[in-house]
């Protein structure tokens, strides 16, 4: 190719192409991705939600690649899950804007393909493992009236064994193995087929219509060819800083208006008028879309559904007619679930493990406004149980909208007809094991802000005796995110390095350096109650000196933190992991990952 001269500019060569042939790029190692770009951050929720896309030929936006003559950036050997360093391509495409999408449908269907896997730390290798589920969890009467449900994608829970309808779509994706994919279906027995709610044709069907999708969807490139590596950065920090996409909010209400029905009504302003009342409450910011599904769940509508152009001409009136009070009931238990949580010492949303905890305890308090004293003990249970859990960033949204619309019906049955308040939940049994103690701090795991929600709820001692309560702690994260926490000691070896055993509530302020240098140079009013309050042992002079004795610590301090999650757990009748090991945690949010360790004591 002819080296291109600054002056001409760049080359712009848009096309369109199947998503196979992307995908054949990849696998021959032509698509990389360039050393300056982020790293791969997406949740389970946005992998889901692009599959999703896909099965519907909704477009998921232009693809972007620099193709230069020369090794102008140095390519990344790592592409998601897979090891491209063995590939030889002829020419090298860089990934400019796309990654986070590219990487999860590569990541996703080419598992089967045989690229070695990355040698590396992979946050949550489980992740790349998504799911169709063909019944779309139609297992009672509700979801058996919405015809328009047609599957879901989906991550299996921890421990869970697939059934014949729930398929990885690796498999759907490969055309010689679409009838072994589908076989177990015709060969399960009816007892087993009873619970997807649907025959086997539908299954089928459905299952051939996602592998259909797959195998026919395109999607727009445009190939950047220049070989200045400024203009090539200078146009990747530029893209995407001023489009403003259509609000989940609007194109909802623009699908269900009725012309003269509520004037001057509009749901987008509606949820502008909440957030801002939450504002007011010092709880922090919450996504919109939490609040639009907050309200959907209060109208007995579906707050997963993604096709409300299906909607027929009665039930827009119906939806339409009833919103406004529907929203008002969700506002006000919005508001009160925040309440709740404060009682639970989870005073901010950076703290909060999973948003939708608040709308399950919307969807409660919204329809019984005065709880008692068992309906405040259900709401606590199933608020912690889905945290330690991690309940909400595993399995499929059919499951959490049965959860949630459960919570609704019952808080309603309460209130309407005076029922008793439920011993259980159907859709979240209460025997769900938590999930193990996090092996690293990372604040984008529900499983560890579940842990740090626990630890800071008697708050810690400052070196000058007062005390730091949760609240200031809560705080604390909603300023720094990750750096909230304190490293202890920098210098360890082990793999306790990246646990959250060493990481403390940050009551240094200003003060450089970590916790161990600084524990030998600050003055503490009360040495003991200090240590003792971040569960470190007292006196603590001969880990100060010794590196030995310093892991000793860490070693009894995971210790104490796994035993007083098991105790708290047990008075809440949550049953704990299977084993007391710390384990990986799933990467379920969307926050800042924890800055890079530092080598040395003082860096």
């Amino acid at each position: 190719m002819t080296q291109l001269s600054t002056d001409d500019g760049p080359e712009i060569n848009p096309s369109v192409i199947f998503l196979f042939d992307l995908l054949k790029w990849v696998r021959q190692g032509r698509i990389r991705v360039p050393a300056f770009q982020r790293s791969y951050v997406w949740t389970r929720a946005n992998m889901l939600d692009l599959f999703d896309s896909v099965r519907w030929r909704y477009p998921i936006g232009t693809l972007l690649f620099w193709k230069s003559s020369k090794e102008t950036a140095r390519p990344l050997f790592r592409f998601g899950p897979f090891d491209l360093s063995q590939t030889r391509p002829l020419e090298t495409l860089l990934l400019l804007d796309g990654q986070q999408r590219l990487t999860t449908l590569a990541g996703v269907l080419l598992r089967d393909s045989g690229l070695p896997n990355w040698s590396g730390d992979d946050e949550d290798a489980a992740r790349w493992n998504v799911y169709f589920d063909a019944s779309g969890g139609q297992t009672d009467e509700k979801r058996r009236e919405d015809k328009n449900r047609e599957g879901v994608f989906m991550h299996l829970a921890s421990g869970a064994t697939a059934q014949p309808w729930q398929v990885p779509l690796h498999q759907l994706s490969d055309t010689n193995k679409l009838f072994e994919t589908i076989a177990p279906i015709f060969n399960a027995a009816p007892e087993t087929l009873a619970a997807a709610g649907v025959g086997k044709e539908v299954l089928v069907n459905r299952l051939q219509g996602v592998a259909r999708a797959l195998q026919s969807y395109k999607i727009p490139i445009v190939e950047f060819v220049t070989d200045d590596l400024n203009l090539a950065v200078e146009s990747f920090t530029r893209l995407n800083r001023k489009g403003v996409a259509i609000g989940a909010d609007e194109m909802f209400w623009a699908l269900t208006y009725q012309a003269g029905a509520q004037r001057g009504f509009r749901i987008a302003s509606e949820i502008d008028s909440t957030l801002t009342e939450i504002k007011q409450t010092g709880f922090g910011k919450v996504n919109r879309v939490l609040v639009l599904r907050a309200f959907l769940v209060a109208a007995d509508l579906d707050p997963y559904r993604t096709d409300w152009s299906k909607l027929g001409d009665e039930t827009q009136k119906s939806v339409a007619n009833k919103l406004p009070e529907a929203m008002r009931r969700a506002r006000e238990g919005l508001l009160r679930g925040i309440d709740l949580l404060r009682e639970e010492h989870i005073h901010n949303a950076r703290m909060l493990p999973y948003g939708l905890q608040l709308v399950g305890l919307s969807a409660w308090l919204g329809e019984d406004p005065s709880p008692t004293v068992e309906a405040k003990r259900l709401l606590r249970r199933w608020l912690w149980l889905t945290g330690f859990a991690s309940w909400f960033g595993q399995g499929n949204p059919s499951r959490y909208a049965a959860v949630l619309a459960e919570l609704r019906d019952r808080a309603r049955a309460v209130r309407e007809q005076e029922a008793a308040v439920p011993s259980e939940l159907r859709h979240l049994p209460w025997d769900t094991r938590a999930e193990p103690f996090p092996e690293r701090y990372d604040l984008r795991s529900a499983r560890v802000r579940t842990l740090l929600c626990l630890l800071a709820r008697e708050g810690v001692f400052n070196p000058d005796g007062t005390r730091k309560d949760a609240r200031a702690i809560a705080d604390d994260f909603a300023r720094n995110g990750p750096e909230a926490m304190r490293t202890i000691w920098a210098s360890s070896q082990s793999p306790l390095r990246s646990s959250p055993a060493n990481r403390m509530f940050d009551v240094f302020g200003q003060e450089r350096g970590q916790a161990r240098t600084l524990f030998g140079r600050t003055k503490l009013a009360d040495p003991q109650a200090f240590f003792e309050s971040h569960l470190l042992p007292y006196p603590l002079d001969n880990a100060l000196k010794k590196s030995d004795s310093m892991e000793d610590v860490l070693k009894k301090r995971l210790e104490d933190m796994i035993g007083l999650e098991r105790e708290f757990m047990s008075e809440l009748g949550i049953q704990p992991p299977a084993s007391t090991q710390p384990g990986a945690s799933i990467i379920d949010q969307d926050d800042d990952a924890p800055l890079p360790m530092p080598d040395t004591d003082e860096a």
